[in-house]
């Protein structure tokens, strides 16, 4: 995290623990509680990232992500509600959990309030319950002002092996777990679920696509 401080000197940090974990009041607090126990950290991360977005705002860099450039030209739209491409050539377009939004934006709301209703004990996994998955088909359903950033960005290798090699301004790399080797020794059941992720992900990138040119049409 030490490279995100030295790149924004002008920036106001705050470093979210496990002691904010447990002393923390939340509206998903037994979902955040279930995954804990199941150790799926990354629904548990979710969660707690959609909560702080909605409370303070701000923008969350991943904790196993390394910044190379600041990232303060990338606000410079005005937006309030941001996210990254996972990968545009992979996995059906997937876009990253929500990064960066002003305090109490309404899409997050929308997600803290339907995530807070699901029985834990009926939580799946969290690429398609909390992230990825869920995120770009709320998108797609509610049609948010969003601003979805290219994936090289902040994600120029994907743990899948692709790279980016363009001339596009790379602001960060995303490391994906390699501290805890979480992407390179996944579970069985991560395994498995490639399956469905493959299924989808053809349907998804002619979705997303739909939803872009529908979006320009409107603005045009």
């Amino acid at each position: 995290m030490r490279t995100w401080i030295d790149r924004h000197p002008g920036w106001n940090y705050t470093l979210y623990d496990n002691d904010f974990l447990n002393g923390g009041e939340f509206r998903t607090g037994p979902q955040i509680s279930e995954y804990m126990k199941r150790g799926w950290y990354a629904g548990a991360a979710d969660l707690l990232r959609y909560e702080i977005l909605y409370k303070h705002g701000g923008y969350i860099a991943g904790a196993d992500s390394i910044c190379v450039n600041p990232i303060d030209d990338l606000f410079d739209d005005g937006g309030e509600l941001y996210t990254v491409y996972e990968n545009e050539f992979l996995r059906g377009q997937l876009v990253a959990p929500i990064v960066a939004s002003a305090p109490n934006h309404p899409f997050l709301k929308e997600i803290i309030d339907r995530l807070s209703k699901i029985p834990p004990q009926q939580l799946d996994h969290p690429w398609r319950q909390t992230g990825n998955l869920f995120v770009a088909e709320l998108i797609e359903e509610l049609r948010p002002e969003i601003v979805i950033w290219p994936s090289h960005t902040l994600i120029p290798e994907h743990f899948l092996g692709r790279k980016y090699t363009g001339p596009g301004k790379i602001y960060a790399h995303q490391k994906f777990g390699e501290t805890t080797d979480a992407y390179k020794f996944g579970s069985l059941l991560d395994k498995i679920r490639e399956i469905p992720r493959s299924l989808y992900a053809s349907s998804a990138r002619k979705r997303l696509r739909a939803l872009k040119a529908s979006a320009a049409k409107d603005h045009g």
